[in-house]
């Protein structure tokens, strides 16, 4: 299993900005985000496109630095077209490298993009 990366978008204040679509889902690959600032300002979106529900989980972290990883991942199950947005909790998701690493059902389509706030 392969690691794909996924980019983060630096929002700015009163900046508009172009819905980005995001990095497509490699669904046999690990997605991996890695933050440059504040985890606490890091929100993630997750888009299926496969013709059914598909399920996509962001990994727990690792202890230490995440104090909270023994809440264990979060899973979620997306319908077709669906949209889930996710502010990351620091203390529950940073791997012990850093990243914040998610997973995809197999033959999962969409795409997953990063975006941080000011």
């Amino acid at each position: 299993m392969a690691d794909t990366a996924i980019p983060i978008t630096s929002l700015a204040l009163n900046t508009p900005l172009t819905n980005p679509a995001g990095t497509a889902i490699v669904a046999a690959d690990t997605h991996v985000i890695t933050p440059t600032k504040a985890t606490s300002k890091l929100v993630i979106r997750f888009t299926n496109t496969f013709a059914g529900a598909k399920v996509f989980t962001i990994q727990a972290g690792a202890n230490p630095p995440a104090d909270a990883a023994g809440q264990g991942a979060l899973t979620q199950s997306l319908a077709q077209d669906e949209i889930w947005w996710v502010v990351i909790e620091s203390a529950r998701f940073v791997k012990a490298n850093g990243t914040i690493v998610v997973t995809v059902a197999a033959s999962t389509t969409g795409a997953i993009a990063a975006f941080q706030l000011p």
